[in-house]
């Protein structure tokens, strides 16, 4: 297992390496200037072939974690050579401003602060975040809403932890895809998202009265849905994907239990535009709780994959592995969760609102071959 933790200047990265200790600990800069102690007054390409070189040193050892750069300002520092080193990729999400603070108190990174930290980060974010996507590798982005800065690293660490103990989106993904296709009857399969495609509501809010700030910055990676298990089981409602009947249960917080909450469940508005589409072949994908998609499932006649690893990766994913398998994927799906599923699905269908408004998670995206259905 190789990680690589990347983030901009005074992210925070080596203090989060500072406290891992399951995990061999690589220093990416001070190895470069053991290489080459005069490493910062080298030109550019120099800069490169010691980047390659210490790649090259990294490749005979395993099970380490290496704090990196994508990017120094407008210059690239990401080579093919760090791609392939790393079996998955973490970035260190920080609230522009908070960054820029501490450029102005730090000397040597004082220089960064004629670029703009948000498009600086958000380009970074989506570079890693597709070359994950095309070489099969787990991406993760790492925030903290509303702080936007982590006061207490723990919650990294032990996400950094459950990575390094087998945790990984594309590797679900590829375990649901394996059993869609053994399910299949036809070549064209139809991927759903639940909440707000299927049904017109967030089921949590309707169920939980649950609401959540974890997904404020709009990265919908493995990390946000697993800090949401968490939120749900503080709250006493874990998913239950091994858990009782729903029609035995009684979640905690909710009011409700056995038939009473069968009933809330099955009363779920379901949006027609969407449910006049399924087939035989037809699959849910929804970060949602475990125990209302399953009873939803039964009610709609299909199966139901969800779980703290169902993300807008693990949808991506399935997707992918499905058409090399030679499928044809249709998917429905209504925000940024969604939306990478949308985009590599062979026909996609965005739901907009009753009044047409999209999702505001998709203020910023390419929804060029999507079609928009209104609910």
């Amino acid at each position: 297992m190789r990680v690589a933790l990347y983030g901009l200047p005074c992210a925070g990265k080596s203090y989060i390496l500072d406290r891992i200790d399951f995990l061999e600990v690589v220093r990416g800069s001070e190895m470069l200037r053991k290489l080459n102690p005069d490493f910062q007054n080298l030109k550019d390409e120099e800069k490169e072939d010691l980047r390659k070189e210490l790649t090259r040193i990294l490749k005979k050892r395993d099970n380490f974690i290496v704090d990196g750069h994508y990017s120094f300002g407008d210059k690239i520092a990401f080579t093919k050579e760090d791609g392939e080193l790393y079996d998955t990729f973490l970035y260190l999400y920080i609230s522009p401003e908070i960054i820029r603070r501490r450029m102005e108190l730090s000397d040597k990174n004082k220089k960064y602060l004629r670029y703009d930290s948000e498009s600086w980060q958000k380009k970074e974010i989506e570079a890693l975040r597709k070359y994950c996507h095309q070489q099969d590798k787990d991406f993760f982005a790492l925030d903290n809403p509303p702080d936007n800065f982590f006061e207490n690293i723990l919650p990294l660490v032990e996400f950094i932890k459950a990575i390094k103990n087998g945790f990984s989106p594309k590797n679900f993904a590829r375990k649901c895809a394996k059993e869609i296709l053994e399910i299949a009857k036809s070549d064209t399969i139809t991927l759903m998202d639940g909440d707000k495609t299927l049904t017109k509501v967030d089921s949590s809010h309707e169920i939980f009265s649950y609401n959540t700030k974890i997904y404020d910055g709009n990265f919908y990676t493995g990390f946000q849905s697993c800090r949401q298990e968490k939120e749900f089981c503080d709250m006493g409602f874990g998913r239950g994907e091994e858990g009782p009947a729903l029609e035995e249960t009684d979640i905690g917080g909710t009011g409700l239990e056995g038939e009473a909450l069968k009933t809330a469940v099955l009363s779920l508005p379901l949006n027609k535009q969407v449910t006049s589409h399924i087939t035989l072949d037809t699959f849910i994908l929804t970060s949602g709780h475990g125990l209302v998609w399953e009873a939803l499932a039964n009610k709609l006649g299909v199966k139901a994959y969800y779980g703290f690893e169902m993300c807008a990766e693990t949808k991506f994913f399935i997707t992918k592995f499905l058409q090399e398998a030679g499928k044809k994927v249709i998917a429905y799906g209504d925000s940024l969760n969604d939306y990478y599923m949308l985009k590599q699905a062979d026909d996609a269908f965005l739901i907009a609102k009753e009044d047409g408004k999209l999702s505001r998670s998709l203020a910023d995206k390419d929804l060029g071959g999507i079609n928009i259905v209104r609910a």
